[in-house]
C-alpha cells in the first residue's frame, strides 16, 4: 500500500474536503498533518502553504462499483452547502474528475479514462 502526500494551505478545509470525499473521519489529525488509511490506499495531508511553482499533482482513486461512485458524486454535490461548488459532478465514462482545495487533481472510478475536471470542482476558497 502506497502512501499519498500532499500538501494543504488550510488543513480544516482539507479535512472539510476529504471527509467529504471518502465518507470517512481522517485516522490521524494532528495540528500538522491528517492521514486517511484506505483499504488500498493512504493520504497524509500536510499543512504548508502551496507553492504556485509546483504543478499540483494527479491522484487515482480506483473505484469499481457504479453505485459507490455514484454516493461519491451525490457526497460532492451536496457540497454546495459548505463551499462554493461549480458544475454538475456528474459521472462521466465511469468516473469523475475532482480538484480539492489547493488544486489537488484526482481521478475517481476507472482511472484508465480520461476524465474531464472541469466537470466537478470544488472550491472552499470563501
Amino acid at each position: 500500500m502506497k502512501l499519498h502526500q500532499i500538501n494543504s494551505s488550510n488543513l480544516s478545509n482539507s479535512l472539510v474536503f476529504y471527509r467529504s470525499l471518502f465518507n470517512k473521519m481522517p485516522q490521524v489529525i494532528t495540528p500538522y498533518y491528517i492521514q486517511f488509511h484506505l483499504p488500498n490506499f493512504q493520504l497524509e495531508i500536510n499543512e504548508k502553504p502551496s507553492s504556485t511553482d509546483e504543478d499540483s499533482p494527479v491522484l487515482h482513486l480506483e473505484i469499481d462499483d457504479q453505485m459507490e461512485l455514484e454516493a461519491i458524486s451525490k457526497r460532492m454535490s451536496r457540497f454546495k452547502s459548505l463551499a462554493s461548488f461549480q458544475g454538475n459532478c456528474e459521472v462521466v465514462d465511469k468516473s469523475i474528475g475532482l480538484t480539492d482545495p489547493d488544486g489537488t487533481k484526482w481521478i475517481i472510478g476507472d482511472t484508465a479514462s480520461t476524465t474531464s475536471f472541469d466537470k466537478c470542482y470544488v472550491s472552499l476558497s470563501i
